[in-house]
């Protein structure tokens, strides 16, 4: 695999936190002098809510050597499918048209815009760190997974292109001579998507190229998911890197509720231990007021990852 970026990808159920420690991480790498770029595939993005300023699909940079993004799917959809305003559409490229907006619209283009998002920066050399912010656990998975499943769909359509050759013929005589155009042959351009997919699955069960952070709090239902979930990505080879513990209750000697609170969260603390095994485990006290903006953000990257 050649140079590019390191990877983190931050996932769990939603209202975990991950977005606030996805941007605290970013906010860490940046400060240590890493070049970050830090991205929300969640469609119910929130970075610009953690970062206190406007972010969105245009982009922003938040700090010195850090930039936020806030994908719209349907835009960048828009932007990869639309044809240069010097190109007039003929009446198949416009059907054409047609038919990829209306896929635009369809379910799954979220994590495929994600992907796209992931093989352009593969091999840049203007970020050394990504953070993927993602949505939660069950589109993440699907991101994971589409590599394979895309890999899948281009190898039947080499395998069939020879039917599509003798079709595309057959459709030129049914075109007006004066129309016609010479249909590029699609063998290189599917083979060349197929090395790309191979490189991607590659890239994400690399563990020194990529991170996988499973976000989670001392609940039994959450406990469950990322038990779930961790047993998912070692089906498929993924290995996890860390797993973090947040919104951990203090113990107190004169609230009752937060004594409660506390006796539930470290039993489900020693339930996430042996989950983990030999898998870093990380633990966030529940913070008094809300994470929010760069400087409270550093600070809780520092101790995240200082310690």
């Amino acid at each position: 695999m050649g140079a590019g970026p390191r990877y983190h990808f931050f996932s769990g159920k939603g209202g975990v936190g991950k977005t606030t420690l996805a941007a605290a991480t970013a906010v860490h790498l940046a400060e240590s002098g890493r070049r970050v770029l830090i991205t929300s595939t969640d469609p119910a993005h929130s970075l610009s809510d953690v970062f206190d300023r406007r972010i969105g699909h245009a982009g922003a940079d938040i700090l010195p050597g850090l930039r936020a993004l806030e994908i719209d799917s349907t835009a960048r959809w828009t932007e990869a499918t639309t044809l240069p305003e010097d190109r007039k559409p003929g009446r198949i490229e416009r059907a054409l048209g047609d038919a990829m907006r209306m896929l635009g619209e369809a379910p799954g283009v979220d994590e495929f815009i994600s992907l796209d998002l992931l093989v352009e920066t593969m091999h840049t050399d203007s970020f050394d760190e990504v953070v993927f912010d993602t949505a939660p656990t069950g589109h993440t998975l699907r991101l994971l997974l589409l590599p394979n499943m895309l890999d899948g769909w281009i190898g039947r359509m080499i395998a069939l292109r020879g039917f599509f050759s003798r079709f595309g013929r057959a459709i030129r005589k049914l075109i007006p001579r004066s129309q016609r155009k010479e249909m590029p042959d699609m063998s290189e351009n599917l083979k060349s998507a197929r090395e790309r997919m191979a490189e991607v699955r590659d890239l994400i069960k690399d563990s020194d190229r990529t991170r996988f952070v499973l976000v989670t709090i001392p609940e039994a239902m959450s406990v469950f998911e990322t038990r779930r979930t961790m047993q998912q990505l070692r089906d498929n080879d993924i290995p996890v890197g860390v797993v973090i513990a947040n919104m951990i209750q203090p113990d107190s000697e004169t609230c009752d509720h937060c004594r409660l609170r506390h006796r539930i969260h470290a039993r489900e603390l020693e339930n996430l231990k042996e989950l983990a095994g030999d898998v870093l485990l990380k633990r966030v006290d529940s913070k008094s007021a809300v994470v929010r903006g760069p400087d409270a953000l550093e600070t809780l990257g520092n101790e995240l990852w200082n310690a």
